[in-house]
């Protein structure tokens, strides 16, 4: 027996040490190996569609580079001038719901938790089962053990006598069917019958069918009894699902913002590009006035140099707001995700609502008590407190001792067929009837109780969780408002900078025309103005994002138009 041990194990090493081997049959072939063990170089060059474009080519096509009478990108007005898609912030919101990835992964959990639930409620599911075997035996003659034999028959009693099995041919054949019935109160209810037949066909023909019916019923009485107990599980699982809704519904809030404010970041590199592009266009045609003034003699040659500079300067500005312009295209498309908005090329998405320009003078005590009935955040956070109190009423039955009330009746009946032993249930001849009580403690329960105390910490501490969260709340929508206000003023400062700058240009460009200034005078002038320009479209995006930021500090969205989740089959985007 230890030889054939041996080799048993001998096998079993060898095949699993083939599978271990490397190029065994244990080998796993994992894509991109390649990649993974060594560093590739790239060459530039090799992306290329059209040779490189040396430095003095590059200049003159700068030289050559005239300003547009649009404000879009050249190439970008020459290849697609007629695919523009407005958007309005309604259009914004739905596509965004719609298309957005991070939103429709957000989308599940709520799924997910319902699915809990589900499963949660299924505890209560009625089970019904049955079982059929059949069995046939040959046994041989067995002997038995000794005993010690006592019989009314003097002769009999007291002798040590020796059972003997003999042999025999036997079928035996079960059959039961049962079912078991939860109730709420955490006892179970089960009731069943049961046919039995053993046919013995040697050495003697002997049958025998039993028939039993079966009740029983067991309540705990201390720990798992009662309603709250029982539907702890589904409760908790239930609050769970409130609270993957909320961070569901966070997230949007979250996604919706982001996505506004890079439109409005978009809304932003436009009005820049048109600036530039303005601030271009006449620095250029300073630049003309220049040239005939100088070939007229009214102005010396050094200022076509100046004009010259101011030109280039501009150019440069204008290159960087042309890549700002298609880099805010880009991160607004990303937030869309819309088969109709590949990254590159077109349509160019034209923002078209417009800044909310008018002072507010916003109740800071309302909206304080309105983020703090409604900021998801705290809605979360007292949804998960109701969780931790039923967590701590179930632990609080659980350090109970056990005490169940047992009841069972059957009946048992015998007969020549499985007919007439069933039949034979009817009379209750031969009852079987039990009723106890069982009970079970820990000596010291230290697990249970154990648990307990850390349920009971946990609602502590999202208890003071709580305090800290709503005094975050109140200073980000104080902060918020101050916020506006600031951008308020912002806007304002900056709307009469702009009409002052636009005045002072003017009046530097006409007493450039009478002598009285420098072109490089001019171009200062001109500067201001494209800066108060600027700084006024930073101040008016400024205030809509804090408007945004305001209504994510109180829990809703800037009031545009309603959204909701339900699916939306959004046609495609108008082209004009």
């Amino acid at each position: 027996m230890s030889v054939v041990i041996r080799i048993l194990m001998f096998l079993v090493i060898g095949v699993t040490g083939c599978n271990l081997m490397p190029g065994g049959p244990g080998q796993i072939d994992l894509p991109y190996d390649d990649a993974v063990s060594r560093l590739r170089q790239q060459s530039l060059d090799d992306a290329l569609i059209a040779e490189p474009t040396t430095i003095d080519q590059g200049l003159e096509n700068i030289r050559q580079r005239k300003p547009t009478e649009k404000s879009e990108p050249p190439h970008v007005v020459q290849t697609f001038e007629q695919d523009i898609m407005p958007l309005s912030i309604e259009d914004l919101r739905l596509m965004v719901l719609h298309n957005n990835l991070d939103l429709q992964v957000s989308l599940l959990d709520p799924e997910i938790a319902r699915t809990r639930v589900s499963a949660e409620e299924g505890v209560f599911d009625v089970l019904i089962g049955g079982r059929f075997a059949y069995r046939h035996r040959n046994t041989p003659r067995i002997d038995g053990p000794l005993v010690d034999f006592t019989s009314a028959n003097s002769a009999l009693d007291g002798q040590i006598v020796k059972l003997t099995e003999l042999d025999q041919r036997r079928e035996l054949i079960d059959m039961d069917i049962g079912l078991e019935i939860p109730l709420p109160t955490g006892g179970t209810i089960s009731v069943g019958g049961l046919l039995s037949q053993k046919d013995i066909k040697e050495p003697q023909r002997f049958d025998q069918v039993l028939a039993a019916t079966r009740f029983s019923f067991s309540q705990p009485l201390l720990r798992n009894a009662g309603t709250e107990t029982s539907f702890a599980s589904i409760r908790i699982a239930r609050v769970g699902q409130r609270v993957s809704q909320v961070r569901t519904n966070l997230a949007a809030l979250r996604v919706l913002a982001g996505a506004e404010k890079a439109y409005w970041r978009l809304y932003a590199a436009r009005r820049f590009l048109d600036v530039r592009t303005d601030q271009y266009r006449i620095a250029f045609e300073n630049l003309e006035m220049v040239r005939q003034r100088v070939a007229q003699g009214l102005s010396p040659r050094v200022e076509i140099t100046r004009s010259e500079l101011g030109v280039y300067e501009r150019l440069e500005a204008l290159i960087n707001a042309e890549t700002a312009w298609r880099l805010g295209q880009r991160d607004l498309k990303v937030h869309l995700n819309s088969n109709h908005l590949p990254l590159r090329g077109r349509p160019m998405i034209e923002a078209t609502a417009k800044p909310r320009l008018a002072g507010l003078d916003l109740d800071a005590d309302a909206l304080v008590e309105r983020a703090l009935k409604e900021r998801l955040e705290l809605i979360e956070l007292e949804l998960q407190i109701v969780r931790d109190g039923i967590e701590i009423g179930f632990r609080e039955n659980q350090i109970l001792p056990i005490a169940n009330l047992d009841f069972r009746y059957g009946t048992l009946e015998r007969g020549n067929s499985f007919g007439t032993a069933w039949e034979s249930l009817s009379d209750f001849n031969n009852p079987d009837f039990r009723a106890g009580i069982t009970f079970e403690m820990p000596l010291t329960n230290q697990r249970r109780r154990a648990q307990l105390d850390e349920a009971m910490l946990i609602r502590t501490q999202r208890l003071a969780s709580k305090q800290s969260r709503e005094l975050m709340v109140r200073r980000e929508v104080l902060d918020a408002i101050d916020v506006i206000e600031r951008n308020w003023q912002r806007v304002l400062a900056a709307r009469q900078n702009v009409l002052v700058a636009g005045v002072n240009y003017d009046a530097e460009r006409r007493q450039f025309q009478q002598g009285m200034r420098t072109m490089r005078e001019v171009l200062e002038a001109l500067t201001e103005l494209g800066q108060a320009q600027i700084r006024e479209i930073n101040a008016i995006v400024d205030y809509q994002v804090a408007q945004i930021d305001l209504a994510f500090a109180s829990g809703t969205l800037l009031g545009y138009a309603r959204v909701d989740f339900d699916p939306l089959e959004l046609p495609s985007p108008t082209i004009r």
